[in-house]
C-alpha cells in the first residue's frame, strides 16, 4: 500500500534537519555555562601571539603584519574547531555518550553534522574578536570571499578534530593528540610566515595540513589574487569537509568493542 502523501508532510521539514537542530542545540546547551571561557581562552592565545610578533618584527617591517594577521585568523579557527571539538568529542567517549547516540533514530551524518557545527561555531565569537583587533589596529578587513575561506577552513578543521576524538580510546589521548597536532599544523607550517621560510620536508608536510592552505588562501584573497591562484588550497579545505560528512560516519562505530 503506497503512503499517502499530504499537504503538511510536504510542508514539513526532512527528519535529518530537524535532527540535526535538535541535535545542535543540545551541544550549544552543554556550552551554557563554560562558553565565555571558550571565547577567553580561543581569543588570548593568536591576540597574544599577534601582539608579539608586532613587537619583534611588524614595528621593523609593516608587511609582515598580514602574515600575522591572517596567521592569528587561522590559529583561532584551529582551536576552536579542532582542538575543542577533539577534546569534546575524547570527553563524550569516556562518559560513554556514544551507545547513548546509538539507541536514538538518528543517522551518523546527521550526528557528524552537528557536532562539527558545534565547533565551527565555538569558533567564531573568538575570530569576531581578532579579526576586529586586525581590522581596528592593523587596518586589515576581511573581503567578502574570506568570509566563505573561513566557513569552509572552520568545518575543515572541524573534520580532523572529529577524527582525532572518535578514534582516540581516552579523553586524555583526544586532549594531547590535540594539543601535539594544534603546534604542528600552526607552527611548522606556513602560517605565520611565507612556505619559502620552511625547510624542505615541512614545506612537504604542510600540505597535508587544512591550516595551511586556509592561511594561503585567506592572503591570497586579502591581496586581491585572481581565484585561479588559490583554488587548489580551496579543493583541499573542501576535501577535508567531504571526509568530515562522508568518510568519517562510514566508519564511526556506535559502540566501543
Amino acid at each position: 500500500m503506497m503512503p499517502v502523501v499530504t499537504r503538511s508532510s510536504l510542508l514539513s521539514p526532512p527528519k535529518h534537519c530537524v535532527d540535526f537542530v535538535w541535535l545542535l542545540r543540545g551541544e550549544l546547551f552543554l556550552l551554557r555555562a563554560t562558553w565565555f571561557w571558550y571565547v577567553v581562552q580561543v581569543s588570548f592565545v593568536p591576540l597574544s601571539t599577534l601582539v608579539f610578533l608586532w613587537l619583534l618584527v611588524g614595528r621593523a617591517h609593516p608587511e609582515a603584519m598580514l602574515f600575522a594577521v591572517t596567521g592569528s585568523w587561522v590559529v583561532t579557527i584551529s582551536m576552536g574547531a579542532m582542538l575543542s571539538l577533539g577534546q569534546h568529542l575524547g570527553a563524550l567517549k569516556d562518559q560513554h555518550a556514544y551507545e547513548y547516540f546509538a539507541t536514538l533514530p538518528i543517522s551518523k551524518a546527521v550526528f557528524i553534522a552537528a557536532v562539527t557545527t558545534r565547533g565551527v561555531l565555538l569558533s567564531l565569537p573568538s575570530l569576531i574578536i581578532v579579526m576586529l583587533v586586525g581590522r581596528v589596529i592593523f587596518g586589515f578587513a576581511v573581503p567578502p570571499g574570506g568570509v566563505v575561506i573561513v566557513v569552509l577552513s572552520a568545518y575543515a578543521m572541524a573534520g580532523m578534530g572529529a577524527v582525532i576524538g572518535f578514534w582516540s580510546p581516552t579523553a586524555m589521548v583526544a586532549s594531547l593528540a590535540t594539543q601535539v597536532l594544534q603546534t604542528v599544523i600552526t607552527l611548522l607550517a606556513p602560517v605565520y610566515l611565507p612556505a619559502d621560510a620552511l625547510p624542505g620536508p615541512l614545506r612537504v608536510t604542510s600540505l597535508l595540513w587544512p591550516t595551511t592552505h586556509a592561511a594561503l588562501a585567506l592572503r591570497a584573497v586579502m591581496i586581491g589574487a585572481p581565484f585561479a591562484a588559490y583554488w587548489s588550497s580551496v579543493a583541499v579545505l573542501a576535501g577535508y569537509a567531504f571526509v568530515s560528512f562522508v568518510v568519517i560516519p562510514r566508519r564511526l562505530e556506535w559502540r566501543r568493542r
